[in-house]
């Protein structure tokens, strides 16, 4: 598998975000679903504690995983909140905030997370 992976930190109204957009590699076979399809999951997104991984799919749905997620078909949690597919997802620099971003709702959605 290609795996491609880009880190860079962009400053966003006082908010420094990090930027990770692989969907692939050996950490990341759980987070795609039973019976999916090649391009079910859109993005993901480590945080920066490096023991959750988020991601956006097609369903409008954002998830959360521990990480790494090896297993296939790993437990997760799922938050709804987008009417179509979630095309980017991503953790402020302190990890306090998950933004996720809508494509055909054009909606971007700031989840607080819990220690």
């Amino acid at each position: 598998a290609v795996v491609s992976t880009r880190v860079r930190e962009e400053p966003a109204g006082g908010l420094t975000l990090h930027s990770s957009t692989t969907v692939l590699g050996e950490n990341l076979v759980g987070i795609w679903p039973r019976d999916s399809k090649q391009f079910d999951v859109n993005a993901a997104t480590v945080a920066h504690g490096s023991s959750v991984v988020a991601t956006g799919d097609d369903f409008g749905t954002v998830k959360l995983f521990q990480y790494p997620v090896r297993e296939k078909y790993s437990k997760h949690k799922k938050f709804f909140g987008h009417s179509a597919h979630v095309v980017g997802v991503r953790f402020t620099y302190n990890d306090k905030y998950l933004v996720s971003i809508g494509g055909d709702d054009s909606c971007v959605l700031v989840w607080e997370t819990c220690p």
